[in-house]
C-alpha cells in the first residue's frame, strides 16, 4: 500500500513481512522520525494480521524500557464503514539485525549484548508479558553498540495458550509449538536458541527444526519427546552449557527465569574482559610469587571454565 499520512513524509521502506511493511517516516511538524508499520485489509482472513498489529500495540504501549522499541499509536484506516488497514506508530531504530549477513562481533560483545536483551525481556516479564518471537532478526544493534527488541506482535500474557502456531521453527520452543501454556521460559529457550544461531552460523538442531513438515501437531508431539542437544562443542564451556540449559525440551529443565541468564551472560562477558594486571607489574627473580596470596584477576582457560561452571550451577547468582 501507499504510505500517504497527513503531516508525516516518507523517507524510506526499511523492512516488509509477509502481510505488512514497514517504513521510516518523518512528522514534518516535529522532525521525528517513526517507524511505521503497514497493513492492508483485502479479504476478511486480513484481519488476522490487524489484531497482531492490535495486539503489538497493547503490549507494547505498556512497556517503558531502554532495550524496548517503543510503540506510540495504533490507528485503523476505516472506509464507509469498513476497515480497510491499520497503522502502526513506533520507535525508529537505526542499525542492523543479528540475522544480516554484515553483522560481526566478538564473543565477549556478543553476550553483552545477549545481556542486555535479557534485561529488555525481564522488563516484559515483570509486566506480565512473553516476547514469544525471540530471533536474532528481531535484535537491532545500533549504531552506539547497545540493542534493541523489536517486533512485539507474538507478544502475549504470561500463562497464556496461544491458539496458533506462530513463530520461527529454530527458535520456537516446544511447549509454544504444541500450543501448551508459555511462560518467562519460553524466552528463555528463545533466547538460548537465538545465542546460538548468532554464536555458531547454525540453528539449534532439535528434533523441531529437523521434520520435513514444521506444522504438523502429531510430528510435533514426536519431536519434543528427546531433548535438544545443541551442536555446541565450537563454543566455550560455560558459554555452551548456558546454550544447553536454556534449550532444553522441558520449561522445568531451563533456568526458571530470564534473570538468571542475563546474570550468567555478564558474569561470562566480565571474566572474559577481566583485565590483565599482572602484565602492569615487572618481577624479579625473588618477586614471581609476590601476588599468590592476593585476588586474582587473570584465569587460565581451565580456570575460566571451572568458575563459570561452579557459577551456573550457583542458583543465587
Amino acid at each position: 500500500m501507499t504510505l500517504d499520512i497527513p503531516n508525516y513524509r516518507v523517507v524510506e521502506r526499511i523492512g516488509s513481512g509477509a502481510d505488512t511493511a514497514i517504513y521510516r517516516a518523518r512528522c514534518m511538524r516535529t522532525g521525528t522520525d517513526y517507524a511505521i508499520k503497514t497493513a492492508k485489509v483485502r479479504a476478511p482472513e486480513d484481519m488476522k494480521v490487524i489484531d497482531l498489529m492490535r495486539d503489538e500495540y497493547t503490549v507494547g504501549s505498556r512497556l517503558d524500557h531502554p532495550v524496548i522499541r517503543k510503540v506510540y499509536e495504533f490507528r485503523l484506516i476505516r472506509q464507509r464503514l469498513r476497515t480497510r488497514g491499520a497503522l502502526l506508530f513506533m520507535e525508529y531504530v537505526p542499525g542492523i539485525s543479528m540475522s544480516d549477513k554484515n553483522f560481526k562481533a566478538s564473543l565477549a560483545d556478543v553476550l553483552r549484548l545477549f545481556a542486555r536483551v535479557a534485561a529488555g525481556l525481564a522488563a516484559m516479564h515483570r509486566a506480565g508479558y512473553v516476547h514469544a518471537d525471540m530471533k536474532p532478526g528481531n535484535i537491532i544493534v545500533t549504531p552506539e553498540g547497545d540493542v534493541k527488541l523489536i517486533d512485539l506482535g507474538q507478544s502475549c500474557k504470561l500463562g497464556e495458550v496461544k491458539p496458533r502456531i506462530q513463530g520461527t521453527i529454530d527458535y520456537m520452543a516446544p511447549e509454544q509449538a504444541l500450543r501448551n501454556t508459555i511462560d518467562q521460559r519460553t524466552d528463555v529457550f528463545g533466547l538460548g536458541a537465538a545465542l546460538h544461531r548468532v554464536l555458531t552460523g547454525k540453528p539449534v538442531p532439535t528434533e523441531m527444526n529437523q521434520t520435513v513438515n514444521p506444522h504438523s501437531q502429531r510430528l510435533l508431539g514426536k519431536r519434543v519427546e528427546e531433548a535438544p542437544q545443541p551442536v555446541l562443542t565450537e563454543l566455550p564451556l560455560p558459554v555452551a552449557k548456558l546454550i544447553d540449559e536454556c534449550c532444553r525440551s522441558s520449561p522445568d529443565e531451563r533456568p526458571s527465569d530470564i534473570i538468571k541468564v542475563q546474570q550468567r551472560l555478564v558474569l561470562a562477558h566480565a571474566v572474559l574482559t577481566k583485565p590483565q594486571i599482572e602484565d602492569e607489574f615487572e618481577f624479579g627473580e625473588d618477586d614471581e610469587h609476590a601476588f599468590d596470596d592476593r585476588p586474582r584477576e587473570v584465569f587460565t582457560d581451565d580456570e575460566l571454565s571451572a568458575f563459570l561452571n561452579e557459577s551456573a550451577q550457583d542458583e543465587g547468582i
